[in-house]
C-alpha cells in the first residue's frame, strides 16, 4: 500500500512537470494546487511533527510565494502569527491566509504590518516592538520564519533575530526544479538556524558552569562577567537571563565562601526569584537553592555587635549552623586543592564546637563559659582538679595550669572534665589521641611554616569534625543530615 501511494504521488507530481513544460507553468498553476500540494503538505507536516507547538509566536516575511509559509505555518501552529509584507506581497498574504484552514476561521489570532523592503531601521522597529508585546503577554517561545521576501528583509530579520535571541526557520528542499524555479515536491523541509548568540553563548556558558562546580567562584565570577560584556546591548533574552541568574549565584556562593552571609543572601534570592520569573527551572538547583537560603537565614540573622559568646550563649541553633558551614567550607577547600586551608578550617569548627558547648553550660556547673575569659574561681573544685589532672596526662607535663582564655584542646579537656555528652562514651586515650591528630594542624606552613597538609590530615579531622557535628545534632535534637544538605552548595 505503502509503495502504491508513494507511485500515485510522483505520477501526480510527473504529470505537472508535463504540463508545465507543455503549456507552461502559469497554465499548470491550478492543477498544483488541487492535486499536487495537498500532498506536500502532508508530507511537510508529518516530516516535521517535532516542532509542532515548540513555538508559540511566529514572525514571517512575505514573499511572491505562498507555500513555504503555509508549511510552515500547518507544521508549527503557533498561537500568535505576525506577518510583515510589502504592496507587492499582500496578495501572496490574502492566498495564504485563504488556505491555512485556522486563520480563515480566526482560531489564530494574527496580525500584519505593511512594510518597506529596503528599510531596515523600520524592521528592526517592528519586529522590536512585536517580541516586546509578545513577551510582555507571556509569549516565550518565538521564531521568525524569512523564508520569504526580498533579500533585504531577509537579511533585517536574520540581523534582529541574532539581537532578541530567536530561533530562524527557513523551509528548505532536497531537490529543485531549475526550469520550474521551484522544489521538486515532497522534498521540502523546515532548517532550523538556531541563534547564534545564544549558542555560542552556551558554549561559554559551560566553561562558566565547570568553573562553578569545582568551586572555583573567583575564576567563575571573571569569566561570566566576560560574557556578559559581550551580551550587553544583545536582547538575547533567554541566553542573557541565564548569564544574569548564573551571575548572581556566582557572587551568591563566593559571598558565602568568604563568609559575608548577608551579601550572599541577597544574591541568592535574586537568583531565585529570576529563575521563577523566567521559568527557568531546568536550569538551576530549585530544591537546593531553596535549602540554601534556609541556612543563610540563620546565619545572616545573628551576630552583629555581639560577640561570639554572647551568641553561642542566646543561640545554640545559629551555632551549629556556623559550625557546619566551616564544615562545609573545609570541604569545597580541599576539592579545590587548597589543603592548608582545610585543615585549618577544620580545626577552626573543632574549636567552635567546644565554644558552642561551653557557652550552653548551666550555672550549677561554672556556666556558661567563654573561652576568652574563663573565671576560674567560678568552676567547681573538682572539675577544676579533673582539668588539671588530664592537662598533666595529655600534655605530659608535672603539673597543669588554669589557662586565662582556652584554645582548641583545653576546651574540650574541660568539655572532658565537666563530662559533657560530647565525651561521655570517650576515656583519656581518646582525648590523648584528639590531641595528637589536632596538633598537626600547628605545624602546617601557613601557622609555623615547617609542612604541608596532606590528604591524610584531612581525613583525620574531617572524620573528628564530622563525629562531634553529629552528635552535637543529636544532643540538639536536629537531623544532621539536613542541616548538611542546608549547606552544601548546588551545582549547575
Amino acid at each position: 500500500m505503502k509503495g502504491e501511494k508513494a507511485m500515485d504521488f510522483s505520477e501526480i507530481v510527473q504529470t505537472w512537470i508535463d504540463k508545465a513544460k507543455t503549456a507552461g507553468i502559469d497554465s499548470a498553476h491550478e492543477f498544483y494546487w488541487e492535486k499536487v500540494f495537498p500532498h506536500v503538505r502532508s508530507i511537510f507536516v508529518a516530516r516535521n511533527r517535532d516542532l509542532g507547538t515548540k513555538y508559540e509566536g511566529l514572525m514571517v516575511t512575505v514573499g511572491m510565494s505562498a507555500q513555504p509559509i503555509i508549511l510552515t505555518l500547518e507544521a508549527v501552529e503557533p498561537k500568535k502569527i505576525y506577518f510583515l509584507y510589502t504592496n507587492e506581497t499582500e496578495k501572496t498574504l490574502e492566498k495564504v491566509i485563504e488556505q491555512v484552514d485556522f486563520l480563515r476561521k480566526n482560531r489564530v489570532l494574527y496580525d500584519r504590518d505593511l512594510v518597506d523592503p529596503d528599510d531596515p531601521l523600520q524592521l528592526y522597529v517592528r519586529i522590536g516592538e512585536k517580541w516586546k508585546q509578545w513577551k510582555s503577554s507571556g509569549i516565550d517561545n518565538i521564531a521568525i520564519d524569512n523564508t520569504g521576501g526580498k533579500k533585504s528583509m531577509v537579511s533585517a530579520c536574520a540581523v534582529a533575530a541574532y539581537f532578541l535571541g530567536i530561533d530562524l526557520l527557513y523551509v528548505d528542499h532536497g531537490e529543485y526544479l531549475d526550469g520550474m524555479r521551484m522544489p521538486y515536491p515532497g522534498t521540502e523541509f523546515l532548517n532550523l538556524l538556531p541563534n547564534p548568540l545564544v549558542a555560542l553563548g552556551e558554549l561559554k556558558l559551560s566553561e562558566v558552569k565547570n568553573f562553578f562546580n569545582s568551586r572555583m567562584y573567583e575564576r567563575a565570577r571573571m569569566s561570566v562577567e566576560r560574557l556578559r560584556q559581550e551580551l550587553s546591548r544583545k536582547q538575547a533574552l533567554s541566553m542573557a537571563m541565564k548569564v544574569e541568574i548564573i551571575s548572581h549565584l556566582i557572587e551568591g556562593y563566593l559571598m558565602w565562601d568568604r563568609f559575608h552571609f548577608g551579601k550572599a543572601m541577597e544574591c541568592l534570592k535574586r537568583a531565585l526569584a529570576m529563575v521563577d520569573q523566567y521559568d527557568l527551572r531546568d536550569e538551576v538547583d530549585m530544591e537546593g537553592l531553596e535549602r540554601n537560603l534556609e541556612a543563610l537565614k540563620v546565619l545572616g540573622g545573628e551576630g552583629r555587635g555581639k560577640t561570639l559568646f554572647v551568641v553561642f550563649r542566646d543561640d545554640p541553633h545559629f551555632g551549629i549552623h556556623l559550625c557546619v558551614d566551616l564544615y562545609c567550607n573545609a570541604l569545597r577547600k580541599r576539592e579545590t586543592g587548597l589543603l592548608d586551608d582545610s585543615v585549618v578550617r577544620l580545626y577552626r569548627c573543632l574549636e567552635m564546637i567546644s565554644q558552642l558547648r561551653l557557652a550552653q553550660v548551666p550555672s550549677i556547673l561554672g556556666g556558661p563559659y567563654n573561652t576568652d575569659m574563663v573565671y576560674w574561681n567560678s568552676v567547681p573544685t573538682e572539675v577544676r582538679e579533673r582539668f588539671l589532672s588530664l592537662q598533666r596526662v595529655i600534655y605530659d607535663k608535672q603539673r597543669g595550669y588554669l589557662p586565662e582564655n582556652l584554645g582548641l584542646m583545653n576546651g574540650h579537656i574541660l568539655l572532658f572534665a565537666l563530662g559533657d555528652d560530647l565525651w561521655k562514651d570517650k576515656n583519656e586515650k581518646d582525648l590523648m589521641a584528639f590531641n595528637k591528630q589536632t596538633k598537626k594542624r600547628n605545624e602546617l606552613m601557613l601557622i609555623q611554616g615547617k609542612q604541608r597538609a596532606s590528604d591524610d590530615d584531612i581525613r583525620e579531622l574531617e572524620s573528628l569534625a564530622l563525629d562531634f557535628l553529629r552528635k552535637l545534632s543529636d544532643i540538639m535534637k536536629l537531623d544532621f543530615d539536613r542541616l548538611l544538605a542546608e549547606h552544601d552548595f548546588i551545582r549547575l
